[in-house]
């Protein structure tokens, strides 16, 4: 599909707008898009992120995923990029990213213009909120003209018109059966960052210790949005010992994660770091979650899992699932006012 925009300047925006699996493949052509979008301008991706991009762009997502790839040409040289990204099944939740102007093409509106398609296709296919996030407040006024705000330190969200922001987490992650356990998938990508990024259980403080992401209101202090899900993908996919569970309730809602990060090398391959979250509403079926990625742990030679906990609400949840205190580091994390301990724990598996 090409869309054709006219920019402040005049000139023409031809946009490619590409479905999930479309136009995509080992080209030339899709070199030159992998290329704009990682040099020459600067490094702004971390290596999980160009994998990423990388299989995006040679088709081999799995149909799990269901994105959208933006690409805006002027007199036929790419002036900028754009990538939004949805699950396949329920495509409810989005992400957004891989945003990039050409710097000899900035001020023209050429972000705003695919950022406009990007959204209005994701609302019009039913999408109910989608997360980005950025550092950059020329991009965040970009942003806030398609309805995303601030939401948790980096992240911005847009919640399709008329929906209530103060109500949608409530609303959207609300009890729908006991839910069943499943392994993580790459079209988890959104579902998994609002997950992560939500208020709420926000007596847990610990929102992903592996990714230094604490909620110390009235924000989530994060390194990246979108970069939680694919740094723990990459090393789920590249070591067997890294197993990842997700809970997903009745109505096809992502309510519970669960996640390891064990070296594949060396004298500590087979002790790891447990990584978990959940909304309010599931809160009760963490430990099953925790239980199913340890089983599966110990099955790939995992003997010792720790995990940290800095509320007294997070380490009831890794008791119920058999952790029990290793030690403490006092005053380890700073919440700006105050300075709070950290619990490890810590459980041992068969030999």
């Amino acid at each position: 599909m090409h869309e054709e925009r006219r920019l402040a300047s005049g000139e023409r925006l031809l946009v490619d707008v590409l479905g999930p699996g479309e136009g995509r493949g080992a080209t030339d052509r899709h070199l030159e898009i992998f290329n704009f979008l990682t040099q020459p301008f600067d490094f702004w991706m971390s290596p999980t992120e160009t994998m990423l991009l990388s299989r995006i762009l040679t088709g081999n997502a799995d149909p799990s995923l269901a994105d959208t790839l933006l690409v805006g040409r002027i007199d036929g040289a790419i002036a900028g990029a754009a990538w939004h990204a949805t699950d396949a099944d329920t495509g409810e939740l989005g992400g957004y990213g891989f945003v990039l102007t050409d710097p000899a093409q900035r001020g023209k509106g050429v972000a705003q213009q695919l950022t406009g398609l990007a959204v209005q296709r994701f609302w019009d296919a039913g999408g109910q909120a989608s997360y980005l996030g950025t550092v950059n407040p020329v991009a965040q006024h970009v942003y806030e003209k398609f309805g995303y705000a601030s939401f948790n330190g980096l992240t911005m969200r847009a919640l399709r018109p008329g929906l209530d922001a103060a109500a949608f987490d409530g609303e959207f992650f609300a009890r729908a059966g006991a839910g069943g356990i499943r392994d993580v998938r790459l079209g988890d990508l959104a579902p998994f960052t609002a997950l992560v990024m939500a208020h709420e259980p926000r007596d847990w403080i610990v929102r992903d210790y592996t990714e230094s992401m604490f909620f110390a209101p009235p924000a989530v202090q994060a390194t990246g949005c979108l970069r939680p899900f694919c740094n723990a993908l990459a090393r789920h996919e590249t070591n067997a010992a890294n197993a990842w569970k997700v809970l997903v309730n009745d109505r096809g809602r992502l309510t519970a994660s669960a996640n390891l990060w064990a070296p594949a090398v060396g004298a500590r391959r087979d002790s790891a770091e447990l990584e978990f979250q959940a909304v309010p509403a599931y809160v009760d079926r963490a430990a099953a979650v925790i239980e199913a990625v340890v089983d599966e742990a110990a099955g790939n030679g995992i003997r010792r899992v720790r995990a940290c906990a800095a509320s007294p609400a997070r380490q009831a949840v890794l008791a119920a699932a058999g952790f029990e205190v290793d030690h403490v580091r006092a005053g380890d994390l700073d919440l700006g006012d105050r300075r709070a301990d950290v619990t490890v724990l810590r459980r041992d598996l068969a030999g």
